[in-house]
């Protein structure tokens, strides 16, 4: 039987941690997480929540210290799994957009998004593929009202150029569906009274090991730095974290057939390990 002296550092200490809206520690993370159905040991939750350990948050301060000056993560809170509901006409419609990691700290609002296979063997459903799944018109109208509330949230922050509803369809129809509600979930409510910049993060894991994967990984920066151009972000911060994953095989072998374990596992052992020195931080919006 496991005992608590085996645990990671600091796992079950309070440092302001959160699934959804409950405060916990990071080991009671681990077990939400554990509860969260994942379809393969490489689905980006997994090395996102093991990236974002207690033991690693003063290395995880010293990489976004160019970026974010005063950003200190082991006072933010850190809310995994965190809903933001699109808002239109004063009522909440459709789902809602939720956030891997999002962190309120003094000074920034930070949406962070985990990706790790998702952009190596699926592409992201576009805009118009979004809308072009509806057959009948009032689903198209309502779809049109979901994006008007993420573009108002946008707009809101003063964090786009872009004026219309119809801007956004005829202009940035090739931007993922996905990228522009978490960039509305990082605008909301920022800019505001409380001073909060609003920062939108995409952190890329990938098997250093793997060319293909590295080459994917390549080509979805540029997808990323498209579709921030499209929307003509500003007045926000949009930075790509791309973290070498230096053990992607040795997980894959372990937990191959019985990923729903990891979570468990990771109480007391390192699954993924990650190359620090290799991390790269792309500012894309200053």
């Amino acid at each position: 039987m496991k005992t608590e002296t085996t645990e990671k550092a600091m796992i079950n200490d309070e440092m302001a941690y959160f699934f959804g809206l409950n405060r916990g520690s990071y080991g009671e993370i681990l077990g939400d997480q554990s509860r969260m159905k994942v379809n393969s040991c490489r689905t980006s939750s997994i090395p996102l929540t093991e990236f974002w350990q207690p033991a690693n948050l003063g290395d995880i301060k010293a990489l976004f210290t160019p970026y974010l000056p005063t950003f200190d993560p082991e006072v933010a809170l850190k809310f995994f799994e965190f809903p933001t509901e699109a808002k239109f006409a004063g009522k909440i419609i459709g789902r809602p957009s939720m956030t891997d990691i999002m962190i309120l700290d003094s000074d920034w609002q930070i949406a962070i998004e985990g990706k790790f296979t998702e952009y190596r063997f699926a592409d992201e459903k576009s805009i118009i593929q979004w809308l072009r799944e509806c057959t009948a018109g009032v689903d198209v109208m309502f779809r049109r009202n979901v994006l008007r509330a993420w573009l108002g949230y946008i707009k809101e922050a003063r964090c786009t150029d872009l004026i219309s509803i119809g801007e956004l369809c005829t202009d940035c129809k090739s931007v993922a569906y996905q990228f522009l509600h978490r960039t509305a979930s990082a605008c909301h409510m920022t800019n505001g009274t409380e001073g909060r910049t609003p920062v939108l993060v995409y952190q890329v894991f990938f098997d250093v090991q793997d060319a293909q994967h590295v080459a994917a990984m390549r080509a979805f920066k540029a997808n990323l730095r498209q579709w921030s151009t499209l929307l003509k972000l500003k007045n926000m911060k949009f930075l790509i974290m791309t973290v070498p994953v230096t053990n992607a095989a040795e997980v894959e072998s372990r937990f191959g057939n019985q990923h729903g374990e990891i979570f468990d596992a990771m109480r007391d052992e390192t699954i993924y390990r990650f190359d620090f020195g290799g991390i790269q931080i792309e500012e894309v919006v200053k």
